[in-house]
Order: structure tokens, then C-alpha cells, then sequence
């Protein structure tokens, strides 16, 4: 292994997360947060922070994107952002220079994550340890993100998914009432993501005021989380406890599709900005209603990510595998 600086980073639509990569208990260092609107390129940020930190050599690259990879390049959906791996080899001159995807990351750093990184949710509470194991991740944020991880002969092998376009399935009436207004609304089929995001939070509002009859003030997110939060408007409060509990029941699919009986991990956004709502809500009760097999849910653990950087530290698990 090249004793070169390995340069890692989380790329969203908004912002670039970047790093150096380190080993374990710290797995990177250095990090820095810029904001993708302030450069033409992604070669202009890198180097803004190479030059921060005064470095003048590479080993290696591995970036964590917001956006579908195809022949080792990538354009963002949400930014003005692309970047090619070729490009990268050629403009750093390092062998290896790669991409995965941000739930990808988030899924290599599922097996670092520590005690002090994770509130349990429910469940029979239990470190992931140096045996085999499966366990999946969901998070809610501006769109709902889905991976697995499986633990194999010592080696991690990540499920990247795309799980959040999958069809919503209601499992009461009044979700059924909600997948019908959502259905006039958009004229479409409705995946998970309609529900389950921070403009998912906006859809669900709007489809209560609709039922009861109420005219929709037009709330974001944000607003319609306080108010819920608060209990300061009784359909912003039925907002949010839906929204939890819808979650749970994705949550409760994924580790019945994905066989993940390890546990199932809480990230995104919206959960780390309201762990006490999250663990006081009806997320357990969606997650452990699965009929006749509700009996393999109850023990089954949910921890949610309290971790700040979770994709940085994915990205560098995967850097340093990638080069041994």
C-alpha cells in the first residue's frame, strides 16, 4: 500500500465532504465541506482542498456520488457537476481512481460503525461482530435511499439498491386514502421516495388536508416537522407520525426482501435530526406488522446512524479494501 495521502470524499447535489482516508478506530482525517455551486468542476474543488492541506501527491481517489455511475463516470442530477475516472487518473496521476455510489458507502460503513455511532431503536440490541452477517440501511432525506450489506468468509460485499422507487404498498385505510390522492396528484404510480422523503413529508400533508377537509397551507418540510414536533397543528402532527410509521413498514419489507435478520440501519436526514420523535413514534409497530411473519421482527434489531459523516467513512473502508 503507497504511503501517498488516499483522498476520499461524499458528493451530493449541494455539498463535496472531503477527507484523507486513515485506518481504523479514526478512518479519515482532514475533512473539509465545500459547496459544489462555487466550482466549475469537481477538479476545481479537489484542488481547493489539496492546496488546503498542502498536498502535492496522491496515492489514490475513491469519491462517494449522489448520482447513477455508468463506465466509471457520473452526472449529477441535482448539480451542474460530472466526473469522469479517467480523467481523474490522468489529471492526479494515481492508478486508482474510483466511484461508488453514496449508499454504497453508507453500506461499507455499516460494519465500523461503533457503539457511540448508533441509538438502538428497538429490538434485541447487539454489536455487528467478525462473523458472517446481513443487514440492510434505509434513509429519508431530499430522495430515500436503500443498500444491504453482507459479511462473507471475512469480506463485505455491499447491495446497492434502488429500493426507494419501488411501488408503496398502504397497509390501512387511511394510507390507502393518502396513495389514492397521491395518485390523482402525480397521474403515476407512487414509489416509496413520494412518501418517504423530506418532499414526501410535503405530500403526505397535503393529501391529510385534502381528506379532512382542510384548506393546505403550503408548509415545507421543515415547517410541518416543527409544528408536528410541537403538536402546535394536529395535522402536521399526524404528518409526522405517519411518516414514521410508513418507514417502519419500508424498513420491515427491506429485511424481509434482503433476508437482512442482523438489523436493519437508520440514516438520512430527517431521522438524525429527530432521533427522540424516531424512537417515540410508531416506526417499531410498522416495522414488526408483518402477519405471518411479524414473529421474526420482534427481536430484530433498528439502530439509527448518529454518525456525522457516515459516507466519509464508508468511502474510506472501500478505498483501502480497493487497493490491497
Amino acid at each position: 500500500m503507497t504511503d501517498l495521502p488516499i483522498l476520499i470524499a461524499d458528493i451530493g447535489g449541494t455539498n463535496a465532504r472531503f477527507a484523507l482516508s486513515t485506518e481504523a478506530p479514526q478512518f479519515f482525517t482532514q475533512a473539509q465541506t465545500l459547496e459544489a455551486a462555487e466550482f466549475e468542476h469537481v477538479s476545481d474543488a479537489i484542488d481547493t482542498y489539496l492546496h488546503s492541506h498542502g498536498i502535492k501527491q496522491l496515492g489514490s481517489i475513491a469519491l462517494a456520488v449522489a448520482g447513477p455511475i455508468r463506465d466509471e463516470k457520473v452526472v449529477f442530477p441535482n448539480s451542474h457537476w460530472s466526473i469522469d475516472c479517467a480523467d481523474l487518473r490522468k489529471r492526479y496521476k494515481v492508478e486508482n481512481a474510483n466511484l461508488l455510489n453514496d449508499w454504497e458507502a453508507i453500506s461499507y460503513s455499516l460494519s465500523s460503525l461503533g457503539s457511540d455511532d448508533l441509538i438502538s431503536i428497538g429490538g434485541t440490541w447487539g454489536p455487528l461482530n467478525d462473523a458472517d452477517y446481513s443487514v440492510g440501511a434505509i434513509g429519508p432525506g431530499s430522495g430515500l435511499g436503500m443498500s444491504g450489506l453482507l459479511r462473507r468468509d471475512k469480506k463485505l460485499i455491499p447491495l446497492v439498491t434502488e429500493g426507494g422507487h419501488a411501488g408503496f404498498s398502504p397497509e390501512n385505510q387511511l394510507q390507502g386514502e393518502i396513495l389514492s390522492y397521491l395518485h390523482q396528484k402525480f397521474d403515476d404510480r407512487i414509489s416509496r421516495e413520494r412518501l418517504l422523503s423530506g418532499p414526501g413529508l410535503v405530500n403526505i400533508h397535503e393529501a391529510l388536508c385534502s381528506i379532512h377537509g382542510h384548506d393546505n397551507p403550503g408548509l415545507i418540510a421543515a415547517d410541518i416537522a416543527v409544528a408536528g414536533i410541537n403538536k402546535t397543528d394536529a395535522i402536521c402532527e399526524e404528518t409526522f407520525d405517519l411518516f414514521f410509521e410508513m418507514l417502519g413498514q419500508v424498513a420491515g419489507d427491506i429485511a424481509l426482501a434482503l433476508g437482512a435478520y442482523d438489523g436493519i440501519f437508520i440514516g438520512g436526514g430527517i431521522c438524525q435530526r429527530y432521533p427522540a420523535q424516531l424512537a417515540e413514534s410508531r416506526f417499531r409497530k410498522g416495522f414488526e406488522n408483518k402477519g405471518r411473519h411479524s414473529h421474526l421482527m420482534t427481536d430484530l434489531p433498528t439502530w439509527l446512524i448518529t454518525h456525522k459523516n457516515p459516507g466519509l467513512l464508508g468511502a474510506s473502508v472501500f478505498a483501502r479494501a480497493a487497493i490491497k
